[in-house]
């Protein structure tokens, strides 16, 4: 069996960050239809621990991870790790994000929370499948040239635009999460 296990590793190690995304998502689509079968309380843990999660891993790699590594690494390390790291946050808060939802929608009609989890969501999927891998290719575009060219400029412009539309976009979601804990939060205040 450990054979077994170690081929599979192997073979899920040595694919691309499209096809690990794709794996989250269908791992994901497999579970969802088994949250309307949870008891209330196992229901309420995975929406409260995914969100959890979710946010946590957010706030952690925007807030902390990112940039201790920017201002202790040397600027090529810094994005090689980055670029496997966003892909690896993207499946979390994409799968997170999605169970979350559902574990919400199962007890709720749609409402405000509704729209600020399917907006998080989308956020982390247009993420994971089109900003993160497009800044990367960037990111490797940029350092195909020479300091002080006109190309290297042009190509650090577009870099930059394109990584600042992805930390805005990601700092769309923490809100939307953070507003989703705000409601959440009132809902059990006068149990608390």
């Amino acid at each position: 069996m450990s054979g077994l296990a170690r081929q599979a590793f192997s073979w899920l190690r040595c694919q691309s960050d499209l096809t690990h995304n794709s794996l989250a998502v269908a791992a994901t689509a497999v579970i969802i239809p088994l949250v309307p079968s949870l008891p209330p309380t196992a229901l309420a843990t995975l929406n409260l621990a995914s969100m959890s999660i979710l946010f946590g891993t957010q706030t952690y790699v925007a807030l902390v991870g990112g940039p201790t590594m920017f201002v202790n690494l040397p600027r090529i390390t810094f994005g090689d790790i980055q670029a496997r790291l966003f892909p690896k946050m993207g499946m979390v808060c994409m799968a997170t994000g999605a169970l979350t939802l559902a574990s919400y929608s199962v007890n709720h009609s749609v409402d405000t929370a509704s729209y600020l989890l399917g907006a998080s969501l989308a956020i982390n999927i247009l993420n994971s499948f089109i900003i993160f891998p497009k800044v990367t290719e960037l990111m490797l575009e940029l350092r195909k040239h020479e300091e002080g060219t006109p190309e290297r400029k042009k190509a650090g412009m577009r870099f930059g635009i394109t990584h600042g539309v992805s930390n805005l976009i990601n700092l769309g979601s923490m809100c939307t999460n953070l507003a989703y804990l705000y409601i959440i939060a009132s809902r059990i205040v006068g149990h608390w």
